[in-house]
């Protein structure tokens, strides 16, 4: 009888692995990993410079699967320094590449200098041009799954996270999901340089993740986090004095005054167990930052994150997102919404703009679409082949905007600014 009760536990735990993700992303079963690097895109760099948007994409040899789930790690160094290849990085993403998911450690855009970070409104630029490049990752590998999915990924399972500056990059990209969350002044300066979205690269695809993490991280006020927004994973430390874990102003400097204060993981924990979303927050004693200066804190944070990713997955039948999560849809902008050339033969005009706008091209236009700074579709017409138009646009707000024009089956955008 306990040989045939053995068996039949096996076909159960068989048949419930079957259910869920056919045995992959908790445990490694991969030996070897692969890392390339590609362009993601490309910006303007506070100095007025164009810097070339990399990153590192980590995949298990041999995984064969086309529908990955994806992990996006942003490096800590106070906007200011750090690197894509930042060790507890290089770890964590080796390790989930082992695991069957396809991961990328990311360059972003930083400061010049820590004396920039002195100003509130330079802080405030910095920190969202940081966020426009996640954003751009993120949208990556959305536009590589429609062109084609060569690197075998799920468009409905992409997270982003990070150390310290990295963590902050991704609570505010995970949470600032409308502008209007912010300050007025603040929301003035990141329209001032693109929005939330910004021209980071791969413009047209949701930007949206389906969850975020941070280790040692924060997040610009709780207030911006709303009873359906994805889940969160969080390591800290209760002393550390760099990112607070509760409230306060980061990087305690006798020289330097940071003019903003930040929600720690602490206080972000209290925000998602109030609105019933589900998190996890591993605690430290003790004030390193991050909190990963043992062996045993590194290998303890890489299985809880890969417990916390896989507890979202939609393959795992017993996930725990909840039944009204945002995602892509509830933002109008599916995964597909356009792909884009940047070939430039036609032009709008004036620009910045008041009320009128004037487009006129070398080819036929065909159809005609502008969107928010958030992605959302605001025009949508057919043009019935004309080479010039007028739109009025007194009754949009001013700030910043994208033109879509089609031209022989091929789509091509412009920044719009309204004042």
């Amino acid at each position: 009888m306990k040989k045939i009760l053995t068996y039949l536990f096996s076909l159960s735990v068989a048949g419930l692995i079957a259910q869920t993700c056919d045995g992959r992303y908790q445990t490694e079963i991969y030996s070897q990993v692969d890392v390339t690097t590609v362009d993601y895109g490309s910006a303007i760099t506070r100095l007025g410079d164009t810097q070339i948007l990399q990153m590192d994409i980590y995949q298990a040899v041999g995984d064969t699967a086309t529908d990955r789930p994806v992990v996006i790690f942003c490096f800590g160094g106070t906007f200011i320094a750090g690197s894509r290849t930042s060790s507890e990085l290089v770890t964590f993403a080796t390790s989930l590449a082992k695991r069957g998911f396809v991961c990328a450690s990311i360059d972003y855009r930083l400061a010049g200098s820590l004396f920039e970070l002195i100003s509130e409104e330079n802080l405030i630029k910095v920190v969202f041009s940081a966020v426009q490049d996640g954003k751009a990752a993120i949208r990556y590998f959305r536009k590589d799954f429609e062109d084609g999915n060569a690197l075998g990924t799920s468009p409905d399972n992409i997270f982003i996270g990070g150390t310290s500056a990295g963590g902050i990059l991704a609570a505010n990209l995970a949470y600032v999901d409308d502008l209007t969350k912010l300050p007025s002044e603040w929301q003035e300066w990141a329209e001032e340089i693109g929005g939330i979205e910004g021209l980071s690269g791969n413009p047209g695809y949701c930007s949206y993740p389906n969850g975020a993490f941070g280790f040692a991280g924060a997040v610009g006020d709780t207030s911006y986090i709303d009873a359906n927004d994805v889940p969160y994973y969080a390591c800290h430390s209760t002393g550390d004095q760099t990112v607070k874990y509760g409230y306060g102003a980061p990087l305690q400097n006798p020289f330097i005054t940071i003019p903003v204060s930040l929600y720690g993981s602490g206080e972000m924990e209290k925000r998602f167990n109030n609105l019933g979303i589900y998190n996890v927050l591993d605690t430290y004693t003790g004030g390193s930052h991050p909190p990963l200066n043992t062996a045993q804190r590194m290998d303890d944070t890489r299985d809880n994150l890969g417990e916390f990713l896989y507890n979202l997955l939609d393959c795992n039948a017993a996930n725990l997102k909840k039944s009204d999560q945002q995602s892509c849809d509830d933002f109008g902008n599916p995964t597909n919404i356009l792909a884009v050339n940047a070939v430039k033969d036609w032009k709008i005009y004036p620009n910045p703009s008041d009320n009128y706008l004037s487009i006129s091209g070398d080819s036929n236009f065909e159809e005609l679409k502008i969107m928010d700074a958030m992605g959302r579709e605001l025009i949508k017409f057919s043009v019935n082949e004309t080479k010039q138009l007028t739109i009025d646009l007194q009754d949009f707000a001013s700030g910043i905007y994208f033109v879509y024009v089609q031209t022989e089956g091929v789509w091509r955008s412009e920044k719009l600014i309204l004042k």
